[in-house]
């Protein structure tokens, strides 16, 4: 760029000319330098101690309002069944797993019912349930994996009312979390309970959810941290109280230094230097982290050092002006190489070639770090999204926990039957046509612009809309579906001739809001879709047949006209609700009409009907009734038949063929000549069943 020296240039300059025309005054202004980046040293020290101590402190506080939060949720949306106390207790028992110091999870009802976990020792954990109405109040205690009772010694024989707690009281008056101040807890350790009232849509207030946990993991935390011979780091409310650490001289020159907002203070005589840090997360939580060192502890050594560095200094000087000009062209050749490697990264240039090793140790291991960050990266995007990569490279920051509430379409599809063919073919075999299958749809998904968030087995979960936004993200997804199933059936075609069998998926999409963002802990980040449209999707699927595409009732709406589907379809789905309303899609306008064949096709007229036998699953159990069935029309996909069985749409049953018993689902339900008929796909046939059942449709 104009008006910059170039490095070579600059490096021979700096360490020949400059270094022998200055070295005088760089010994002098050496000691005054170097006073100063001590201090500096110090400051960012303790800065980043105080800092580091910050974070693991704040991780409990806000683990806790993370549960309540979530736990709030779940009981203001109806998720928990508050008739059964102890199930609920062994619900809210799951929080206790998210950190080994969180002691209590409860749930104080308005009723006076009081329902909660707490950890005994180790991993056991024990449900705590009371009732006014029940054993006079007086809780009762079970074990939580095997609900057998837990007796304590001595027993509980008082009656327990959340209603007067202090904990509960506060928590009534305000919409926020409210802290209590650390007290000691009946393990013997000292802890903290945080608390949020929960109320209806009303506003009327339902309970209170508490989080208890011990300032045990700060405590030993805080005994791991390596500061200088004297330092301490301490953990003090804003009253001064020591809440973890060694009281002391330390303490004491932690709470001055707050006070007086001072770095540097003087106590017993002696000069401290203090680095604080607020946490403060709501009302009664509001604590200071700060890191403490005696000014001679820190600084002595330094001097002395600092009076043999110049000593050293002096004669290298000397060997620098030698030196200099034999190694500063190279260094300055292969670091400018370097410079250009790393800005290639910076603007996302993955595909340059490596630059020619360098000769200096350093220098070739900067060069190959710079390679391993670069082929990292390339792999990476394999993992996470493209644009996420990018941004994170563009702007140099962590990734970090985020999330935030879009729109968005989310699309499930898996392949039909494939276990049973899986369970007779190699494990090598089974892989190769997994990943066969996931190469040609990930790169359909990702054509259309939408995101694989994961693999299930020989399903994939994909969402349209994040993490790059689209304003057409539902016309997307199924025009992606549809090209999905269309790419499948030719895919298979080819593969027939290798012996691998027929694979048939279906397809379910959903659109509504749901919370995309980095999920997971600090030590693992995962793109992630979370909210109800997923699971909406996920149950849309599993009422699919092969070569089939089911939508929501929203696809059906956001896409209007554009959208020719079939239905409605009315279905109620596991964990769902209300019963679903389902579109069977036939075809998309837009721009090119993108039509999707049917599921079932290709069906022949029988002259008269034959006998066939049904069986019906109830649940993943075949019940052992045939029912009698009459076929109407036979092809190798399917069929239409009449029988008296309860059949359902979108029921599961096994069809006992006059060549063949195959198992089928039940597409649609019709009246023909007054009689009803059912419309069925042939599920997991191999293509030897599919030519013989052909053949003899035929036949007749």
């Amino acid at each position: 760029m104009n008006g910059q020296i170039p490095f070579r240039v600059a490096i021979v300059t700096v360490v020949v000319g400059l270094l022998a025309v200055t070295c005088g005054a760089l010994i002098t202004y050496g000691l005054y330098s170097s006073l100063r980046n001590v201090e500096i040293m110090k400051r960012e020290y303790l800065d980043q101690v105080a800092q580091a101590t910050m974070r693991e402190v704040g991780r409990l506080p806000r683990a806790a309002v993370r549960i309540l939060r979530a736990e709030r949720n779940r009981f203001e949306r109806g998720y928990y069944p508050t008739h059964d106390a102890i199930g609920l207790a062994g619900r809210l028992a799951g929080a206790l797993q998210l950190d080994p110091d969180i002691r209590w999870v409860s749930y104080g009802e308005a009723s006076g019912r009081f329902m909660g976990a707490y950890r005994l020792e180790g991993e056991e954990i024990i449900l705590n349930v009371s009732d006014p109405a029940r054993n006079g109040g007086v809780p009762r205690e079970f074990r939580a994996r095997t609900l057998a009772p837990h007796v304590q010694n001595p027993p509980l024989d008082k009656p327990y009312d959340p209603r007067k707690r202090e904990w509960y009281q506060r928590a009534a008056t305000t919409p926020e979390a409210i802290w209590m101040p650390p007290y000691l807890f009946a393990e013997g350790v000292t802890g903290i309970t945080a608390a949020v009232a929960v109320r209806d849509s009303a506003y009327r207030l339902q309970g209170v959810v508490t989080v208890d946990f011990t300032l045990e993991g700060i405590a030993r935390f805080l005994e791991t941290v390596e500061i200088v011979q004297g330092g301490t780091v301490v953990l003090f409310d804003r009253d001064g109280k020591l809440l973890a650490g060694e009281p002391g001289p330390g303490l004491e020159a932690a709470v001055l230094a707050t006070k007086g907002k001072a770095s540097e203070v003087i106590v017993a005589g002696q000069k401290w230097d203090v680095a604080a840090r607020p946490l403060a997360l709501g009302a009664g939580l509001e604590w200071t982290v700060a890191a403490a060192v005696p000014e001679e502890a820190f600084m002595g050594p330094v001097y002395a050092n600092r009076r043999t560095t110049f000593a050293i200094a002096l004669g290298g000087v000397v060997l620098a002006l030698i030196a200099g000009i034999l190694i500063s062209t190279a260094i300055a050749r292969s670091l400018s190489s370097a410079a250009g490697a790393l800005d290639r990264v910076a603007k996302y240039q993955l595909e340059e070639p490596a630059a020619p090793s360098s000769v200096l140790r350093e220098v070739f291991r900067l060069q190959r770090a710079i390679r391993r960050v670069t082929a990292s990266l390339r792999s990476f995007t394999r993992y996470a999204p493209e644009e996420i990569v990018r941004d994170i490279v563009a702007t140099g920051q962590e990734a970090m926990l985020s999330g935030d509430r879009r729109e968005v379409t989310v699309l499930f599809s898996d392949l039909r039957g494939f276990t049973g063919f899986a369970e007779k073919m190699a494990p090598e075999e089974v892989v190769a046509i997994l990943n066969d299958h996931f190469e040609l749809l990930v790169g359909i998904i990702i054509r259309h612009g939408g995101f694989v968030v994961d693999f299930l087995g020989d399903a994939v979960f994909a969402v349209f809309g994040a993490p790059q936004a689209h304003a057409d993200h539902v016309e997307r997804a199924v025009a992606c579906a549809i090209e999905l199933q269309r790419a499948r059936v030719a895919r298979s075609l080819e593969h027939r001739a290798r012996g691998w069998p027929p694979m048939e998926m279906g397809v379910g999409i959903d659109s509504g809001a749901a919370v995309v963002g980095n999920m997971g802990s600090l030590r693992r980040i995962k793109y992630g879709v979370v909210g109800h449209v997923v699971n909406v999707a996920a149950r849309i699927e599993t009422f699919t047949v092969g070569g089939q595409v089911l939508v929501s009732n929203a696809v059906r709406a956001a896409l209007g006209e554009r959208l020719i589907a079939d239905g409605p379809l009315e279905a109620a789905g596991k964990g769902v609700g209300a019963v679903m309303r389902l579109w069977e899609v036939l075809a998309l306008r837009g721009e090119k009409m993108q039509v999707l064949p049917s599921a079932v096709q290709d069906l022949v007229e029988l002259p008269s009907p034959l006998e066939a036998g049904v069986r019906l699953f109830i649940g993943k159990q075949i019940d052992p009734t045939v029912h009698a069935a009459r076929l109407l029309r036979l092809g190798a996909g399917g069929a239409e038949l009449e029988s008296k069985a309860p059949l359902a749409t979108f029921g599961a049953l096994q069809v006992q063929l006059p060549i063949a018993t195959v198992d089928a689902k039940v597409v649609d339900l019709n009246v023909r000549d007054g009689v009803g008929t059912a419309l069925v796909r042939f599920t997991g046939v191999d293509w030897d069943t599919q030519a013989q059942i052909e053949a003899f449709a035929r036949a007749r």
